[in-house]
């Protein structure tokens, strides 16, 4: 037998020939009697892991290190990114390439590694994949598979040294999208993959059917919903078409799924990340209340349509309600990409105000659905663990420290943002006479809490850029009640010097401490921000730049966490 072959063999059966204390699956681990799946943890497999950052020669541990380091976090399910989007796999497979399997000379030494790491690994007697599911078994974790439908083509003589793409995507340009009139397609790439080809979707359903029945996976995540692989996976004057070729290849999926079932005696569930907003599937030729009632899909992860910005407020009531009593689960999907000076990617309390947002509007789950959560770098500290922890646990998350932000980023926008709901309303430059108005989603209930003595502070903070406390005046609004300055502290930062430089934008903070009676509500509110004068000397835009509430819990009444200074 032929050393390929006789590796392929060997990587098919769990743990691999040469088998490893990590690697050996587990004894007696019952997941059929656990919960369904809550809180997700979404992983690329390479950012984040020793693909990238570890130099070969690696061991088994070394490997299944990403998923250990869930282990009693509060995690119960892990999404492992097993393909990439140029149609090769990050494993041993027997139907697709591997990373960097049709490459000669390489022209990226990241994804160079990446490639040695995972044919040293194979070359061991040991399947990557494998490695991490035994991982996931030992401790209880689910393990779902997520497979990337939207390929992306490309050419040999750019991207031949980056290991991304496979034959497949290089010999058939004649699938690629192209290019495309409508508007909406200007800044889409016309090398994305047509998936009204059937060849694209054979491909594909070959690479689902094993990672469905050849490994004892709990399942898949259909990700269509990631700017990797923008929306919609055809023509724009084509989506009416291809809804029905969708929900038809989704059919064959939960075929295939059922079969897998039968022979493993483990159930094969199928999720799709989607963008949470309805009015958006009709626009991609998604049908999902289709997908519901025929039971093709057994969970919606729900993201936003810009799926690598913060977005604390997805609007989930539409899904929640069309799936209840059907069997289909709704998760939130977080990114926490926030890109401020300070901080790259969303606080603690921002994301335990993300999770608070989705259960209060009828969540089943959340997860972070980002490549790779690295808020202090990698591996994780302790702050990253205590923040797991809360996440399925919406009692725990009612009166934990949180901090609510309006959407507002100040890019172009991500590929997939001309769906419906990634509007984001700041930053919002206003001359006098004209206002902008912000929504404020909240799952707190503070009348409850305070009844209790158990809520610390709720600050309203408003951050404008180019602002004169001299003459410029300003009127803010909140449910339609003016929040008086009396109750504003005014934070100058006009010029700051901070350890990361000068504070960018240049402006002030009218940081409101909020009494009972202008508490927010929970659910959603509305902040009216009005210029009514401003300085003639300035020829400088007035901008609503941000816009965040911070609620802070006391444990029990009277009981301060510092009480006292020395």
């Amino acid at each position: 037998m032929k050393r390929r072959k006789f590796i392929q063999a060997v990587g098919a059966a769990p743990g691999g020939l040469f088998a490893h204390p990590a690697a050996a699956p587990a004894a007696s681990t019952d997941l059929a009697s656990r919960p369904e799946p809550r809180v997700f943890f979404f992983d690329d497999g390479r950012h984040a892991a020793g693909l990238y950052q570890f130099e070969p020669p690696l061991t088994p541990a070394d490997h299944a290190f990403t998923a250990e380091q869930l282990i009693n976090s509060g995690v119960d399910t892990y999404l492992y990114f097993a393909t990439l989007e140029g149609g090769v796999v990050q494993y041993n497979s027997h139907v697709a390439q591997r990373w960097g399997d049709n490459v000669k000379t390489w022209n990226h030494v990241v994804w160079y590694r990446a490639a040695r790491v995972l044919h040293q690994l194979i070359a061991d007697g040991l399947d990557p994949l494998q490695l991490l599911i035994d991982s996931c078994h030992r401790h209880g974790i689910w393990f779902l598979a997520s497979v990337c439908v939207g390929l992306q083509g490309g050419d040999r003589a750019t991207h031949g040294g980056w290991g991304r793409k496979s034959d497949f995507v290089y010999d058939h340009p004649e699938f690629q999208v192209g290019e495309d009139p409508d508007p909406r397609a200007k800044r889409l790439p016309p090398t994305r993959f047509n998936l009204l080809h059937a060849e694209i979707r054979t491909e594909r359903l070959g690479v689902i059917e094993e990672l469905l029945a050849r490994y004892p996976t709990d399942g898949i995540e259909l990700n269509l919903a990631d700017d990797l692989f923008p929306l919609p996976y055809c023509r724009f004057d084509q989506v009416d078409r291809f809804a029905g070729v969708m929900t038809q290849w989704l059919r064959e999926i939960r075929a295939v799924a059922h079969k897998a079932e039968q022979a493993q005696g483990r159930r094969k569930r199928i999720y799709a990340r989607i963008p949470a907003h309805p009015d958006s599937w009709s626009k991609i030729g998604f049908e999902v209340p289709a997908w519901i009632s025929e039971r093709l899909v057994d969970g919606l992860i729900c993201t936003s349509s810009e799926s690598e910005k913060m977005d604390q407020d997805l609007e989930l009531q539409p899904v929640v309600k069309l799936t209840r009593g059907t069997g289909c689960r709704v998760l939130a999907c977080f990114s926490n990409t926030l890109n401020r000076q300070l901080r790259r990617y969303a606080t603690q309390p921002m994301i335990w105000a993300a999770a608070a947002n989705a259960y209060d509007q009828g969540a089943d789950g959340f997860g972070l659905g980002d490549a790779h959560w690295t808020p202090n770098g990698w591996p994780w500290l302790n702050d990253e663990y205590q923040t797991l922890r809360l996440l399925g646990e919406p009692a725990l998350l009612a009166t934990a420290d949180k901090l609510y932000h309006v959407r507002s980023d100040r890019s172009e926008g991500r590929l997939n943002s001309w769906l419906p709901g990634g509007s984001r309303p700041l930053p919002r430059a206003l001359t006098p006479g004209q206002s902008v108005e912000a929504p404020l989603r909240i799952a707190d209930d503070l009348p409850h809490w305070q009844a209790l003595g158990r809520v610390k502070s709720v600050r309203l903070r408003v951050r404008f850029t180019n602002f004169q406390p001299s003459a410029d005046r300003v009127r803010i609004e909140l449910n339609g009640r003016e929040l008086p300055e009396s109750i504003a502290e005014k934070v100058d930062l006009t010029y700051r010097l901070l350890a990361a430089g000068a504070a960018s934008p240049y402006g002030y903070i009218f940081d409101f401490d909020l009494r009972p009676e202008f508490y927010p509500r929970r659910g959603l509110n509305l902040l009216n921000v009005r210029l009514l004068a401003r300085d003639p000397m300035l020829n400088l835009p007035f901008e609503v730049y941000d816009v965040d509430c911070s609620i802070r819990y006391r444990l029990h009444r009277h009981f301060e966490r510092d009480p006292i200074e020395y």
